[in-house]
């Protein structure tokens, strides 16, 4: 069971985030709770019955008072995930840090309010160092030490792991992929559009490919990558000559 807790002054927001999740959830047959809040004096109240595992808000409403509540649920609740929508007056302080993981929602669609709500929720069952992606007719859970690398394959991305029981594809771009990894501040890294690899797993590497210590060998689509590589994992790895 999740609890989803939504703070928007704004009635036919807070309507339209409550119909719709409320679809979203159920055509994935998760069990959840979704309590609806127009302030943050409504929270305060509500939380001290429920604590929210998901919480959807405006980040200025109130005049910011309703992101400060978002840090006190955090600090009662260091598993919340946070969910707004991007707004372009929106000058983030260096504390939203402390609200990882954040999702930002690029525009007010369906399309994308489903997409970040099952990212948040997925990011709930992070448990255990364990990566959790959604393969019909349920969820899976591969752990990150495991996972060599993530490879686009178009809409759905491919897990391959050490261990190879946990490989599969599942529906999901590998954009999404990494900015949850990124949120959880885990060692992966891009190295080309349609590569995300797990930098524990990196041997070597050179200008145009990365050899891991698998065996396998992986391109390097461009010199910003080559740079980040460089950055990251230069005082760590020994450059290859293969390529």
């Amino acid at each position: 069971m999740v609890n989803i807790a939504l703070c928007f002054e704004n009635d036919l927001e807070l309507s339209f985030m409550d119909m719709e999740l409320g679809r979203c959830f159920d055509r994935r047959g998760i069990d959840y709770n979704i309590y609806c809040y127009h302030n943050t004096a409504e929270l305060r109240r509500g939380i001290r019955r429920r604590l929210p595992d998901l919480f959807f808000y405006d980040i200025m409403g109130e005049y910011g008072l309703v992101r400060m509540a978002a840090l006190s649920l955090k600090e009662i609740n260091p598993r919340l995930v946070s969910v707004i929508f991007y707004n372009r007056d929106y000058i983030q302080p260096p504390n939203d840090a402390l609200l990882e993981p954040l999702f930002i929602i690029p525009s007010r669609s369906t399309k994308q309010l489903w997409t970040y709500a099952l990212l948040a929720y997925e990011a709930t069952l992070d448990k255990e160092n364990m990566f959790s992606y959604y393969k019909r007719p349920a969820y899976f859970h591969a752990p990150y030490d495991s996972i060599k690398y993530f490879v686009s394959e178009g809409r759905r991305t491919r897990i391959v792991c050490a261990n190879e029981r946990h490989n599969n594809s599942f529906y999901q771009k590998l954009n999404d992929v990494e900015t949850f990894v990124s949120s959880e501040r885990r060692a992966f890294l891009r190295i080309h559009q349609s590569y995300l690899i797990n930098t524990k797993y990196v041997a070597a590497y050179n200008r145009s490919h990365v050899m891991l210590t698998t065996g396998e060998c992986l391109p390097i689509s461009k010199y910003e990558y080559y740079k980040e590589i460089c950055e990251r994992i230069a005082g760590k790895k020994v450059r290859c000559k293969h390529g």
